[in-house]
């Protein structure tokens, strides 16, 4: 009977270490969603963290099996933990590192210890030195910034948030497309060029998610019906940032990952 109270205990816990920026999740035996109270728990930490971004996940498993399998399991266990943090609009860093072991790590002698994902994450500070005019947040500032602008202004678009690694944005940035798509509607005449900026990565040749999410708002607005000859679209990676790389600090890296709206031709 005490056997099985400690093996209940073991597959529902959670822990949570605040001063080392790190959560770990753990799984029963041979699964890749976290066991009911560890989800509980989880749930009740990505509340009370809002204004975080996680930085790594680290997968593992018990001894059971080969390590070939483990690490397979482990790759999904880390999927399973990055599907719950996107569906909670948790930010994700442009640079997570996502490494599944197998047995290759120090295995703990009690086997539910070894069964977790381990979740690294920062704080997330305002930064006071981007102005609060330079994020839009809605129609009538949006509508309001492309009636003042001229040919060649660029406005910048901080808050269109893209699912990690793709051009996928979160289901809350849609809104932001919608009221960019508005603006354009009630101004025919004007014609833009959208600009996709990553952070982080040193190598300035790579643009390829830069111009893939740069893409992907240049087909919303013509699924949408703007005229595809009043758009054009370019991704700079990261040649262009705001912030020196490597950043500093995670705002930083916001700042620099970004879409920004080029003005070529204006309302008159």
């Amino acid at each position: 009977m005490k056997t099985k109270i400690l093996f209940l205990f073991f597959i529902l816990f959670i822990t949570s270490v605040f001063s080392q920026n790190k959560v770990d999740v753990f799984f029963d035996f041979n699964k890749d969603i976290p066991n009911q109270k560890s989800i509980l728990s989880f749930n009740d930490w990505i509340k009370n963290n809002k204004n975080v971004v996680v930085e790594k996940l680290h997968g593992y498993c018990d001894s059971v099996d080969v390590s070939s399998y483990n690490k397979e399991l482990s790759l999904r266990r880390i999927n399973s933990i990055l599907k719950i943090l996107e569906e909670n609009k948790i930010a994700i860093s442009e640079t997570l590192e996502k490494k599944p072991f197998g047995k290759d790590f120090e295995l703990s002698n009690e086997q539910y210890k070894n069964r977790k994902v381990t979740l690294y994450f920062n704080k997330i500070k305002e930064d006071k030195s981007i102005e609060n005019n330079e994020i839009i947040i809605d129609d009538e500032k949006i509508i309001a910034k492309f009636k003042k602008a001229k040919k060649g202004d660029l406005i910048r678009l901080f808050n269109i948030n893209f699912k990690f690694n793709s051009e996928k944005i979160n289901p809350d940035s849609e809104q932001i497309l919608l009221d960019l798509f508005e603006a354009l509607y009630k101004y025919p005449k004007l014609r833009i060029a959208i600009h996709g900026h990553i952070c982080c990565n040193p190598n300035i040749n790579d643009v390829t998610l830069s111009y893939r999410r740069a893409k992907f708002i240049f087909d919303f607005l013509i699924k949408h019906g703007i005229n595809a000859e009043r758009l054009s679209y370019r991704g700079f990676g990261s040649a262009r940032p705001i912030y020196e790389i490597p950043e500093k600090n995670v705002n930083q890296e916001l700042a620099n990952r970004r879409v920004e709206i080029l003005i070529v031709e204006t309302i008159l």
